[in-house]
């Protein structure tokens, strides 16, 4: 199985799966360490079979404790694929690891392993285009960050907090496009996420039409959004430029759904207007594209990813709020805006998966 020049390696991953439609796949994994080398994944059944070979005799134990290995990630990879190409989430049964002579060397039964607690949302991975998530085989920046979104991405289906479901799912979002955005700051990356996602809606299908569902009332009644705008104009906006900056927030938009929630939070403190020939602009702007009825589904992802979601993880991750732990009725405001939120920002993650124009080998 080796040579004299390295050293192979044999990792064989038996899992939960007893369908007999696993189509058998073959593909090269790179890793960073090398540029003329690269190990195998081989998909046959319900097994998983990783095999190369490294200049030193790979030490099984420090692989699966240390997890920062490159044979520990091309486990990783191999795994989320498999469970991409197959549809859902599968329980480990068995890591057996052979040396250099194909001998087991290690051997981690059921019981040594940590697996995933799948929920019922585990079945959402179907969304992911499997010839898309190969990109991960690759041993690039661009590629690795697209490994990070689709691990969290797949742990946020292996939780019932709402709170952490939402967290994975923005973790996996930044990951994402901060490959695609040029910017420097996450605003301005989020600002430039907006006009590519309003500019091209066609790429993002999931998200856009799941947006065609919503209301106006859907998104009032599932979000905070005046706690949204204090936040932006009140808490921290300066008072010399926010009167202006409000005005262009809440008129930016031409879908009437989005204009309706506008309009319902024009008055979002006493006294906040000083210059009334401004309000009255607003108002009118609003009331206007209310009346044309025009709908824009692309906007609507806009406003709740780029904008919504962007304050809810201020509050929930940054510790600007009590922990959200302490909710002692089961489904309250708090879950619901939750839950609202993760369920469209997810199908948006999968829409950047499945349209990036990354090259595989």
């Amino acid at each position: 199985m080796g040579n004299s020049k390295r050293i192979a390696f044999r990792i064989v991953i038996t899992l939960n799966n007893n369908s007999a439609t696993v189509v058998p796949e073959c593909h090269n994994l790179k890793y960073k360490f090398s540029r003329n080398h690269t190990d195998k994944l081989e998909i046959t059944g319900d097994t998983i079979t990783i095999s190369g070979s490294r200049s030193g005799k790979p030490n099984f134990d420090e692989i699966f404790t240390n997890n920062q290995s490159e044979v520990y990630f091309q486990v990783i990879k191999s795994y989320i694929y498999y469970c991409v190409a197959n549809g859902n989430i599968f329980k480990i049964l068995k890591i057996e690891c052979h040396n250099n002579d194909d001998a087991i060397d290690k051997v981690y039964s059921g019981d040594e392993i940590r697996n995933l607690n799948v929920s019922n949302n585990a079945p959402n991975i179907r969304k992911i285009n499997k010839a898309k998530a190969a990109i991960i085989f690759e041993a690039t920046p661009e590629s690795n960050k697209y490994l990070y979104a689709m691990s969290t991405l797949i742990r946020s289906l292996c939780s019932d907090d709402n709170n952490d479901i939402f967290e994975k799912i923005w973790k996996s979002y930044n990951s994402i496009y901060r490959v695609i955005s040029n910017e420097k700051q996450e605003v301005e990356c989020l600002n430039e996420m907006g006009r590519e996602i309003i500019s091209n809606p066609a790429n993002y299908p999931l998200s856009v039409n799941a947006a065609q569902a919503i209301s106006g009332n859907d998104i009032s009644d599932s979000t905070r959004w005046w706690r949204m705008l204090e936040n932006k104009f009140i808490i921290r906006g300066n008072k010399k430029t926010r009167e202006n900056n409000f005005s262009t927030f809440l008129t930016q938009y031409q879908d009437f759904r989005l204009n309706e929630v506008s309009q319902r939070n024009v008055d979002i403190e006493k006294n906040f207007w000083t210059n009334s020939n401004l309000k009255t602009t607003t108002i009118n702007d609003i009331a206007n594209k209310i009346n044309n009825n025009q709908r824009n589904d692309a906007e609507v992802v806009d406003a709740i990813c780029n904008h919504y979601a962007y304050f809810l993880r201020n509050k929930t991750l940054h510790g600007d709020q009590t922990d959200h732990s302490f909710r002692f009725i089961p489904y309250n405001k708090e879950e619901k805006t939750l839950k609202f939120t993760s369920n469209i920002l997810f199908l948006l993650v999968c829409d950047l998966i499945n349209s990036h124009t990354l090259q595989t080998s």
